[in-house]
């Protein structure tokens, strides 16, 4: 089957547009995965790139799980050699981190902490403090410092100058020391230390760049800064082909640090970028999608879309 069979015209401009900075808005129930995959299946048959030069990268792992099976009947099997590389964000840091080891102040054999680790150290941090975790929750100083991390804010540059923040930068500084003192990394880490070494490292950034000349991302509009940072980072400037799948409007994800406007960040720092709009809806009437369309267009600050379907009203 021809990779552009079943792809409706704006599906189609998608999967073939040259390399490059391109941006996809793409309406609820629009085909945002089918786009994505048959988009790096092309890269791979109809430009020749081999798929180890690949990198397509999500938020869930079911995501991810969904994007590989999807590859692989597209590009006929897996294997080495076989597929693109497909994860996470935080897993592809994580490979990243544990190739580059050396730089860090952990080891190759780091642990990756959970929530319910981070509660616990946290407990340990206020304890070393002498704070008590009934005036100061746990829960509510873990989620600052994520904050702080996610917008590559470290526990030396947290602003203080109110109890409150003073309390949240002392508490940063020691669970930082503790994670260390575990060789373990939280997940807000493998964020901000890959940005670090891309940032610091010329040779390391380099050698991502070489390895991966393509990249993908699915839910672009779920980025936050560090996110955002770490994909400036590894496309190559003189030509990059970053392909980005998202839509400002379904942006639900504020309270882990994502932010739509990354979506016009990426605009203003890729002026030659291609946008396209996928509108055709595969999944609601068009009574529904009116409707919703109504309460999204108040918005000021948006880009336009037009959602139809072929469902009926």
């Amino acid at each position: 089957m021809d990779l552009l069979d079943n792809l409706n015209p704006q599906q189609r401009e998608a999967v073939t547009v040259p390399p490059g900075p391109a941006l996809v808005l793409a309406g609820p129930g629009s085909g945002k995965t089918r786009v994505l995959t048959h988009r790096a299946a092309w890269i791979v048959k109809h430009l020749g790139a081999p798929p180890r030069s690949l990198l397509a990268v999500t938020f869930t792992n079911k995501a991810a799980r969904e994007m590989q099976s999807r590859l692989e009947t597209l590009l006929g099997g897996r294997g080495p050699g076989v597929l693109p590389a497909v994860g996470t964000f935080h897993a592809a840091c994580a490979r990243l981190l544990r190739r580059e080891a050396d730089r860090l102040p952990v080891t190759r054999d780091f642990v990756i902490f959970d929530e319910s680790d981070q509660d616990s150290l946290m407990r340990q941090a206020l304890k070393d403090l002498n704070l008590d975790p009934r005036q100061n929750p746990p829960g509510r100083l873990r989620a600052a410092i994520s904050s702080a991390k996610n917008e590559l804010v470290s526990s030396a540059d947290y602003p203080t100058g109110s109890f409150s923040a003073d309390i949240i930068q002392r508490a940063y500084v020691r669970y930082d020391q503790l994670l260390r003192e575990n060789n373990a990394l939280d997940f807000d880490d493998l964020l901000v230390w890959a940005v670090r070494l891309l940032r610091e490292h010329d040779e390391v950034r380099d050698g991502f760049r070489r390895q991966y000349e393509h990249l993908l991302v699915d839910e672009f509009q779920d980025t936050n800064t560090a996110q955002y940072d770490l994909l400036r980072l590894m496309a190559v400037p003189e030509r990059p082909d970053l392909f980005v799948v998202g839509d400002p409007d379904q942006s639900i994800y504020r309270w882990r640090g994502a932010d739509y406007r990354n979506v016009q960040r990426f605009q203003k720092d890729f002026p030659d970028h291609r946008l396209i709009l996928l509108e055709q809806n595969y999944r609601s009437t068009q009574r529904i999608l009116d409707a919703a369309m109504a309460v999204i267009d108040r918005h000021p600050d948006r880009q336009k879309k037009r959602l139809f379907t072929d469902r009926g009203q």
